[in-house]
């Protein structure tokens, strides 16, 4: 199952979320995704798990123009985001960053998240101050992180985030 795919739907469901927004986004260069690799994320999710009352179905990420985008209906709006997926350097569990630049959905705020793939399912965690391990080793000014801090706060914490928290979405691959 691609980690793109369902990091991308639980991303689009935590963007209303504060704690997860960073003052530059926060890519690491050398390990983006691209175009031929995306291919394996690309396609359509069902949602096993999403925060809050109402929920998508599904989820579809696909490659448009210059990287990866993932959409999904819910209570009559559509949201369609773009966003750049990278591989978390010294991850033991293949952990991936997921963020999304600053977009009118996203009320301009550049945002991330952490995912992992498996074999049957994509999980994604928002990161907030007040989960362990983040409100030891992660600052949040005025509600936002500064993007250099989080690349070194994932790289040296990310393993021990998700085995401390539980992921806000669960997504199942279906077709691509």
């Amino acid at each position: 199952m691609s980690v793109l795919a369902r990091f991308t739907i639980a991303v689009s469901i935590l963007v209303p979320l504060v704690g997860c927004i960073t003052d530059e986004l926060a890519v690491y260069e050398d390990s983006v995704v691209g175009k031929d690799a995306a291919k394996a994320y690309v396609g359509v999710y069902q949602v096993e798990e999403w925060p809050g009352d109402i929920e998508p179905e599904t989820v579809r990420v696909t490659w448009k123009g210059e990287g990866l985008r993932f959409a999904y209906s819910v209570a009559d709006k559509k949201v369609d985001l773009r966003f750049v997926l990278s591989k978390i350097p010294k991850s033991k569990n293949e952990l991936y960053l997921l963020s999304i630049p600053g977009q009118e959905a996203t009320k301009q705020a550049n945002m991330f998240f952490i995912g992992r793939a498996e074999k049957e399912n994509t999980h994604i965690w928002a990161v907030f101050s007040t989960l362990p391990v983040a409100r030891d080793h992660l600052e949040f000014t005025s509600g936002k992180a500064k993007a250099e801090d989080v690349k070194t706060f994932l790289m040296q914490h990310a393993d021990e985030f998700v085995s401390a928290n539980e992921p806000q979405v669960t997504l199942k691959h279906i077709k691509n």
